[in-house]
């Protein structure tokens, strides 16, 4: 028996559409507030009650609709924002698609209030599983509010799959804190079970607004190129996470997820962020409409660029320029993270700090570091790990760097006054009653890294002839992968040529470096195949290089250091971009405030 086709009734047919729009309470509440936006709110309120389980409110100060207009926004299609197939082309508003009502009305029980600024009556609209129940006039203010109760009432089986109430508080709210980004202008404020859980007032730019939800720490970027404009906020590679959840998207003011913008934010990195590290920030990316297909995705969470290299290039050049500035201590201070957004309540900062306690001891003359005898790999300074307990993670920047028009000094290495050498690796000093200590290895290696990447841009890296040429013995496998990365060595002025199949001949190192240590550096490339496509990636393959002959080149653990040399680093340090960070992200210097250090031995108390 064949099958029969049949027209499905309009009660499935808008449930099934209500699937593909209202996943959870999280969803309406997307769904509304982009609606409130639209409608020109410049203060928007959601209250929910068991997490949106049982009620969701959202009230806003917007135009407002008309008796007729809210009966007929709970009709599928039914929107003021589209009215041709040209406007797709060109959509500045949220929800275009005319099916949040329809598909949240399918599925629970709604209120509707609203009346615009000409009438002297509001309208309430009351709907039922998307059945029209009541429509009544209501004394009310301008602007309307929604009210749902009841969520997936009528479809049990979907209800059952719902997160637990406080799941859905922190995602509302994250997503309320995220969003807020593209529209500053905007207050927004969200209740749950009558607790005020979020507070974002109105400011004058998406900096302001940044800075009430993330960390103030970050560092600010800002580009505009091409009709491309991109601004945010990034933070330090040592802040890094292992998924790109603390990474906020909004394109042309909506809230998405973007591989393109992501993978950008990361090579903007360069090498400071391993395979399966992302950075916490957010970017906001403002292009014409018509260069942004925004009609991709039914919960309007993606986007498709029509010159997606050219918004790759300038999302990458921001991140890049923004990250050369990082040259501050890391503080202990502890923040509060992504992706859990909240309102960031500034920390008090110390009490009774003199710049004049002391005085830093005077820089010896500029010199290089000697080259050292090679010892085992350092380790990096031990820093809390970043897990769910995000709020413990260490801030990069402290209250001395340098604040426009406040009168604070940037942060030197040279002001440093240095106190001796510990655990065979760590610099100690003081500034300004703070200790201060820096990682030797970690320094020399970001000075030794800026001296190969500036040597080669500037067709200054010359091969040093080796009098007699340094034989390597490997694997076989070994002198493969090698010799793989023949060409790549080459562009770091390296000569190097098979032997045979278990050896392999140095016969000229970079004039730059020309202590190092042929055998371990050789070593360690031969013991890492190149990944495929390498050759589209040469750049990032020659870094990657640069970046390990940088850790073979530097002092390591055990090598101890004369003032002398110690001083001659830190000047190196001031002259040096990214002097905060190692070419692998970790941080050159951490800092503790008196009061903690105080509070190690009870002095707090």
């Amino acid at each position: 028996m064949g099958v029969k086709i049949k027209v499905l009734p309009d009660t499935v047919i808008n449930q099934i559409a209500a699937g593909e729009v209202v996943e959870r309470p999280a969803s309406v509440v997307r769904e509304l507030v982009d609606n409130a936006v639209d409608a020109g709110a410049t203060d928007i309120f959601v209250a929910l009650e068991s997490g949106g389980h049982s009620r969701i409110r959202v009230r806003d100060n917007g135009c407002g609709m008309a008796r007729d207009e809210a009966v007929l926004a709970f009709e599928r299609h039914a929107t003021s924002k589209v009215s041709s197939i040209e406007d797709l082309t060109h959509l500045g508003t949220l929800g275009f698609r005319g099916e949040a009502l329809a598909s949240i009305a399918a599925v629970s029980k709604v209120k509707l209030t609203t009346r615009t600024r000409e009438s002297d009556v509001g309208v309430q609209v009351t709907m039922r599983g998307g059945k029209l129940v009541n429509v009544q006039s209501i004394a009310w203010n301008e602007g309307t509010e929604i009210e749902i109760e009841h969520l997936f009432f009528n479809t049990p089986a979907r209800r059952k799959f719902l997160k637990s109430p406080r799941a859905e508080v922190s995602r509302i709210r994250s997503w309320l804190a995220h969003s807020s980004l593209a529209r500053p202008s905007i207050r927004y404020r969200l209740v749950s079970d009558g607790d005020e859980v979020l507070n974002l007032s109105a400011v004058d730019s998406r900096i302001e607004r940044g800075k009430q939800i993330f960390p103030p720490e970050l560092m600010p970027l800002s580009l505009d190129e091409g009709g491309i404009h991109v601004e945010g906020m990034v933070g330090h590679p040592g802040q890094a996470l292992s998924d790109s959840s603390g990474l906020v998207i909004v394109i042309n003011g909506r809230l998405v997820s973007d591989k393109i913008i992501v993978r950008a934010v990361r090579e903007g990195y360069d090498s400071m962020l391993k395979d399966r590290e992302f950075p916490i920030g957010y970017i906001v990316v403002d292009l014409p409409a018509e260069d942004v297909d925004v009609n991709v995705h039914p919960q309007k969470s993606e986007v498709r660029f029509r010159r997606s290299d050219q918004v790759f290039a300038v999302v990458r050049g921001a991140v890049l320029s923004a990250i050369r500035s990082i040259r501050k201590p890391m503080s202990t201070e502890p923040l509060s993270l992504p992706p859990v957004a909240s309102p960031h309540i500034p920390v008090q900062p110390a009490t009774g700090l003199r710049a004049d306690r002391y005085v830093a001891s005077p820089a010896p003359e500029f010199g290089r570091l000697a080259a050292l005898s090679d010892v085992e790999e350092v380790r990096p300074v031990s820093a809390p790990s970043i897990s769910d307990t995000v709020a413990r993670q260490p801030s990069f920047f402290s209250s001395t760097d340098l604040v426009p028009g406040a009168g604070r000094r940037a942060f030197r290495f040279s002001d440093l006054r240095y106190v001796g050498q510990i655990l065979e690796c760590y610099l100690v000093c003081e500034l300004e009653e703070r200790l201060v200590v820096v990682d030797m290895h970690a320094a020399h290696e970001r000075v030794n890294y800026n001296k190969i990447r500036t040597a080669r841009a500037e067709h200054k890296l010359r091969v040093q002839k080796l009098l007699i040429p340094e034989v390597v013995r490997l694997t076989s496998e070994q002198v493969t992968h090698l010799m793989e990365q023949r060409e790549l060595l080459g562009e770091l002025a390296f000569e190097v040529s098979e032997v045979d199949h278990e050896r392999v001949a140095v016969s000229g190192v970079p004039s730059v470096l020309s202590h190092i240590n042929c055998t371990a550096l050789l070593k360690d490339c031969a013991a890492e195949p190149v990944s495929a496509g390498w050759r589209e990636r040469l750049e990032e393959r020659i870094d990657h290089i640069a970046a390990r002959l940088a850790c073979h080149a530097s002092v390591r653990s055990g090598d101890l250091l004369s003032r002398h040399e110690v001083y001659a680093l830190f000047s190196e340090l001031d002259e040096a971009e990214l002097s905060g960070a190692c070419p692998h992200g970790r941080p050159v210097v951490t800092e503790f405030s008196r009061e903690a250090v105080e509070s190690w031995f009870g002095r707090d108390r």
